[in-house]
């Protein structure tokens, strides 16, 4: 079954949702960028697909997948 993976990621002094082929967004906040990626994600989640959220940290470190269905 197809999975789809978004991340939201420090992008010098903003944050971005990024995916396969796709990057979006210069967003002030993680948590705008975060709300925004969860958008995205309910739009495949409600097309019965998997989604997996990742989301780097304010240090850099990209914490674990979460599953979001």
């Amino acid at each position: 079954m197809t999975e789809v993976h978004y991340g939201v990621v420090r992008v010098g002094e903003t944050w971005a949702i990024i995916g396969d082929q796709l990057r979006v967004g210069a967003y002030s906040t993680r948590l705008q960028a975060e709300t925004a990626a969860r958008s995205l994600a309910e739009q495949a989640t409600g097309l019965g697909l998997p989604v997996q959220m990742h989301l780097q940290d304010d240090t850099g470190e990209l914490l674990h997948p979460t599953l979001l269905s």
